[in-house]
């Protein structure tokens, strides 16, 4: 744009013509005047022809680099300029102050009026006119580029993936995480990422952390037990700079596997303890030959104890999913459950023996503690129709107490059933039978788990 008012006055507005895209143009070296001429002269000594405009020279210099984000234009024509006719295009878009002039027209300084962008490079195209009219001939644009901070160019990295690669014993509902050496380009990193098998595990979803550095993928549903999952992701990835992950990641875990062990019941601390008297109770058998739960014609109460051992499980168990008591039911004599009622299965801790002994002999301490002992959690609830061939019942929660305190409880699991009346003391026998007549085995501790 021209300004209005010509040479000498000094400080005038100037208005640029920007245009986007503009091509960066180096200045080469700068024509200097003809030898001998006069600066302040407008035509050739000898001659009726105006001297040609040139540019002389340009602050910063054409194709320098590192140039302060602060710096001014300064540029020096041949010969003094019509200042109403200085142009200029600058790209990417500056805004300039007014122009300052100097030495009689010829240098024109112009500052910007912000600082100038880090790691760019700008390019200014002049157009102006001589005092007599003449045109700016040679070298009309110089470009330069700033100074600031390195462009990144380093490609991200994985730092870490959880699970670990490799890993063995991972929960089904795991949550795949990789953290990242810098902020990430999301979208392109959760089209790079991929679970490569098993198939049907790409449908999950993805959250990130603040600061883009951690992505988490959540599996679209619970993989199946043992299944080996193998993930990527690919160079396609991108930080913010565009720079592209510096290698493709291949990582494979393998899911929990499931298990099941039946452990057979231990004698030695099974069986039927009977109350003589509050302080007499005797275990007419240690083996396993008829087994009772409720009252006899005498009034004496009867209660079963089961226990098992749970030292066959791997010491590398995960976690207990399920725990079944099966016990066999021989028969019944009388109305237990309707006169003694309800049947209660309780969680106890009564020892590694139930010795054996019988009603005549002498008080036996270990007997009447193990009939008395306070129950470990509260008890099952039994009716007769929980009683089938074989009664199963759910002590899970019991047995995963047992485990996470087997080293205190030498791996044992025990049980104690019983009627919540000892006796109606009516003379009549009302009693649960079990004996081996009816199945071998009195009863068995089946424990589903998970292990790596």
């Amino acid at each position: 744009m021209r300004t209005s008012m010509h040479y000498p006055r000094l400080f005038l507005p100037l208005l640029f013509v920007l245009y986007a895209g503009t091509a960066c143009i180096n200045v080469p070296d700068v024509e200097p005047p003809p030898a001998g001429a006069d600066a302040g002269s407008t035509v050739d000594a000898g001659s009726e022809e105006p001297r040609p405009l040139t540019l002389l020279s340009t602050l910063p210099v054409g194709g320098s680099t590192q140039v302060a984000v602060d710096t001014q234009f300064v540029l020096t024509f041949s010969t003094p300029l019509d200042t109403g006719s200085l142009r200029l295009e600058v790209t990417p878009s500056v805004t300039l102050g007014p122009i300052e002039w100097g030495d009689r027209g010829t240098i024109a300084t112009l500052r910007p009026s912000a600082a100038l962008a880090q790691n760019t490079t700008y390019t200014v195209t002049v157009d102006a006119e001589g005092l007599s009219g003449q045109s700016l001939t040679g070298t009309r644009s110089f470009s330069f580029s700033t100074t600031g901070p390195a462009p990144d160019t380093t490609p991200p990295t994985i730092l870490n993936t959880t699970p670990g690669h490799a890993s063995i014993g991972v929960p089904r509902d795991a949550l795949i995480e990789v953290l990242f050496s810098e902020p990430m380009d999301t979208a392109s990193v959760q089209t790079a990422f991929a679970i490569t098998s098993p198939a049907g595990l790409n449908s999950g979803s993805f959250s990130w952390n603040e600061a883009e550095t951690v992505m988490t993928y959540a599996l679209p549903s619970m993989a199946a037990y043992g299944t080996d999952v193998i993930w990527q992701i690919s160079t396609s990835a991108k930080d913010k700079a565009g720079n592209n992950l510096s290698e493709a990641s291949h990582r494979e875990f393998r899911i929990v596997r499931q298990a099941s062990m039946t452990m057979p019941i231990v004698y030695s601390m099974s069986g039927t303890i009977t109350e003589d008297t509050p302080d007499r109770h005797y275990r007419s058998f240690n083996t396993y030959e008829l087994e009772r739960i409720g009252d006899n014609s005498a009034h004496q109460s009867s209660r079963l104890f089961l226990g098992f051992k749970l030292d066959a499980l791997p010491s590398e168990l995960v976690r207990i999913n399920q725990s079944t008591v099966r016990w066999w039911l021989g028969g019944q004599l009388g109305q237990p459950f309707e006169k003694l009622g309800p049947l209660l299965m309780e969680p106890v801790e009564v020892g590694e023996s139930l010795p054996q002994s019988n009603a005549e002999e002498s008080r036996n301490p270990v007997l009447t503690a193990a009939y008395n002992a306070q129950p470990l959690a509260s008890g099952l609830t039994i009716t007769a129709a929980d009683t089938g061939e074989p009664g199963q019942f759910d002590v899970t929660s019991y047995v995963i107490q047992d485990w996470g305190n087997r080293v205190e409880r030498n791996y044992r699991s025990q049980f104690r059933l019983r009627f919540t009346l000892g006796s109606n003391n009516d003379g009549v026998t009302d009693e649960l039978r079990s004996s081996p007549n009816r199945h071998p085995a009195l009863a068995e501790l089946e424990v589903v788990y998970e292990y790596p």
